[in-house]
């Protein structure tokens, strides 16, 4: 099995990004919970700006949204997988064309028909991923333009795309105040598509490649799915034509909007992991009343008290 760099990179941002949220989670969470919040003066001064006592709701209102809008676009990212993978078994054919091409291919129990009247290929499955295509791309394209789908396809199976990119979108859907993921999703895509076109017509003439894409274009193939990998990816298909014409390279574009937004979120995170804050939990008879800056002037006149941190 080959070891794919990128599914690395999607992973180390997870464990990096998930790392910055859980220690902030942790450090602020016991000022979340109680009747009174007070945050420390060293934190006002910080922030320069003169915050109101009573912080409690504010907070709890602003990470309840966030929690509920990165949890919704996450269970909507499982919900499409879970009914676009139900559509594909619905669909499923039992018939099997071009056998002994298959074969020769290496690609047995490895390709699936799905009876549709629109023409596609594309790879999808996490633990036995496969090849699916259409029943209207077999009676579209001739045996030669068939095979150079598969071997398109074949390279997208070989090479891990299938959970490379569902990682990627499952991390995107975590991280929504990351955007750069989206630029980073994008630019692995045109990588992946364009190394699999190489992988199609090697050994050989591009001209089949070139008459596929010219159907695809034509056709205008039923592919709305980013998260499986597709010869007829709408989203790569332009760059990818140019590169096959003309031997364009490819150069990933990343927003600025997006960079910057990312760069504002990494920037708020690191600023409350390294800003000091020190509090004392106040109890009168047993039980949590507030928590008090440890400067503040109220702290000299508290008869009981026990620390917080």
């Amino acid at each position: 099995m080959k070891v794919n760099k990128y599914l690395l990179v999607f992973l180390g941002l997870f464990l990096f990004l998930g790392t910055l949220v859980s220690t902030v989670v942790y450090k602020f969470f016991p000022l979340l919970v109680h009747h009174t919040v007070y945050f420390c003066q060293k934190i006002t001064h910080a922030l320069s700006l003169q915050l109101p006592g009573n912080l409690r709701m504010f907070f709890i209102i602003i990470i309840f949204v966030v929690l509920l809008f990165t949890a919704v676009k996450f269970f909507a990212t499982l919900l499409r997988i879970y009914r676009f993978r139900s559509h594909l078994l619905k669909n499923t054919s039992r018939h099997t064309p071009f056998a002994p091409l298959l074969k020769n291919l290496g690609l047995i129990d490895k390709v699936v028909t799905i009876q549709s009247e629109k023409p596609f290929a594309f790879c999808f499955g996490i633990r036995s991923p496969k090849i699916y295509v259409s029943s209207a791309l077999i009676s579209l394209f001739t045996k030669d333009e068939f095979e150079t789908i598969l071997r398109h396809e074949k390279q997208h199976l070989e090479s891990n795309d299938t959970l490379t990119l569902f990682v990627a979108h499952i991390v995107e859907s975590l991280f929504p105040f990351f955007p750069i993921l989206s630029d980073l999703i994008i630019a692995y895509r045109t990588e992946r598509e364009m190394l699999a076109d190489k992988a199609a017509i090697q050994g050989g003439a591009n001209i089949n490649l070139i008459s596929v894409f010219n159907k695809l274009l034509r056709y205008k193939p039923n592919y709305n799915h980013t998260m499986t990998p597709a010869i007829a990816d709408p989203h790569t298909l332009e760059i990818r034509i140019r590169s096959l014409m003309h031997g364009s390279l490819y150069r990933p574009i990343i927003s600025w909007k997006n960079a910057l937004l990312s760069l504002f979120f990494l920037g708020v995170m690191f600023f409350f992991i390294i800003v000091p804050i020190e509090a004392t939990e106040l109890h009168v008879d047993g039980h949590d009343v507030m928590v008090f800056c440890a400067q503040s002037h109220y702290f000299q006149t508290l008869p009981t008290y026990s620390s917080l941190r």
